[in-house]
Parts: structure tokens; C-alpha cells; sequence
């Protein structure tokens, strides 16, 4: 017998493998594509990762603002030659409300402060590294206290500095003898010391603006109230 012919692929078969050829290929571009896709999406993802790891080793006191800032706050006495700069500071913080250069002209005489109240109030400040960053200034006579002044720097409101400083020196006045501080509020300001727990206790005219009215709050100052919060007496 002779030997067996072959028969010829027909050209439909011929196609389709073509086909199968250029699906394997598109297939095989598909997954090069997605493995370049991933590598890169691990390179970014690791490059954020060294960033924020970057900066939680950051000390935290270069991050204002921050809560853990607190760690950083020291409280201390007032200083005779600071006087003048720490004025200054109640000034700069009293122009956080918006008030134009003539009322604030005419409350400088009523913020600024003198070498005699050193011995007849009690002023604390607020420092971080060696910048005054607050100040907190209470008298007290009998059972009543009087919160003369509370500033800080603009910049850090709201970074829990001021709370440190009124907690001062609601324990300061309870440990002089007070059982209730009243506040002479700047209108701006009064939501704050709702949040330290003053109530409205009616109002009371300016000593720097002839005719305005400001809010007067008050506190009572409980026996929870102790001078472990005061950094220095």
C-alpha cells in the first residue's frame, strides 16, 4: 500500500489559530501592564509610608497646634523686665478680634502692665522653649477673684494654651481663698470661658471705651480646684 497523504489545514482553521495566536498575546501584554501597574503602586505606597513615618519622628513641638504641644508649655512667674513685651503680647492677641489701631490705642493703657502688680496680683505665663507664648492674671480679695487678663500669642489660639492658663488660675484664686471668679469678657472671647464653665452673669462698662458695654461671666471655684496645675508659685 502506498503511503498515506495528509490533508492541508483548511483557511477558516487557519484564521481561528491566528486568532487564538494574537488573543494569547494581547493576554500576555495585559499581565506585563498590570504586574508594572502593581510594582509601581507598592513603590508609591512605600514612599508615603517613609514620609509619614518621617514625620511622626518629627518632635512634636515643631508641630503647633498639636495636642501633644502641651508637653512643651511650661508655666511660670512673671519677670519685672518682660513687662513691656508681655504688654506687647496682650495687645497683639486683642487685635485677634478684628479692633482697628484707634481702639486699640485706647486700650493700651488698660493692658499694659506694672511693676507694682507683681506683688499685689498674681501673673503667670506661658512659655515654650524660651518664647512667651500666654499669660494669665488674676487678684483675688476675700472670697472673690477677679480675671484681669488672659492673652495669647495668635498664632496658637485654640491650641489649648489658654485652657492651661485659666485652669491656673481658677486654682490659684481657690487656693488664695476664692469662691468665685467673675470676668470681664471681650464679646469675642466669651464662648471660651462658656467652655471653662462661666456662666452670664449680666454686663459692665469698659474702662477703655466710653458708652461700651462688655459681658460680665463668673465661676464658681470648687474643691476639685487645686494648685497642682500651677506650674510655679
Amino acid at each position: 500500500m502506498g503511503r498515506r497523504q495528509g490533508t492541508l489545514p483548511s483557511r477558516s482553521a487557519i484564521n481561528s489559530l491566528a486568532q487564538a495566536f494574537s488573543a494569547l498575546s494581547q493576554c500576555n501584554q495585559s499581565i506585563v501592564s498590570s504586574t508594572s501597574c502593581l510594582r509601581g503602586g507598592a513603590r508609591r505606597a512605600l514612599a508615603a509610608s517613609a514620609v509619614q513615618e518621617e514625620e511622626s519622628a518629627a518632635p512634636a513641638a515643631s508641630r503647633w497646634g498639636d495636642k501633644v504641644m502641651h508637653r512643651t508649655i511650661r508655666l511660670r512667674n512673671a519677670l519685672q523686665d518682660e513687662l513691656s513685651s508681655l504688654s506687647g503680647l496682650c495687645l497683639r492677641s486683642k487685635a485677634h478680634w478684628g479692633y482697628d489701631a484707634a481702639f486699640l490705642a485706647a486700650c493700651r493703657t488698660e493692658l499694659t502692665i506694672h511693676p507694682h502688680e507683681l506683688q499685689t496680683t498674681s501673673l503667670q505665663v506661658a512659655e515654650r522653649d524660651t518664647a512667651v507664648v500666654g499669660l494669665v492674671q488674676v487678684r483675688v480679695a476675700g472670697a472673690d477673684a477677679d480675671l484681669l487678663k488672659l492673652f495669647v500669642e495668635p498664632a496658637l489660639l485654640g491650641a489649648g494654651i489658654g485652657r492651661l492658663l485659666f485652669e491656673w488660675a481658677a486654682a490659684r484664686a481657690h487656693d488664695l481663698g476664692a469662691t468665685r471668679m467673675t470676668i470681664e469678657a471681650d464679646p469675642g472671647a466669651v464662648p471660651f470661658y462658656v467652655r471653662m464653665g462661666a456662666h452670664h452673669a449680666g454686663s459692665v462698662p469698659s474702662q477703655s471705651i466710653p458708652g461700651r458695654m462688655l459681658p460680665r461671666m463668673r465661676m464658681e471655684l470648687d474643691r476639685r480646684r487645686s494648685s497642682g496645675v500651677a506650674a510655679s508659685q
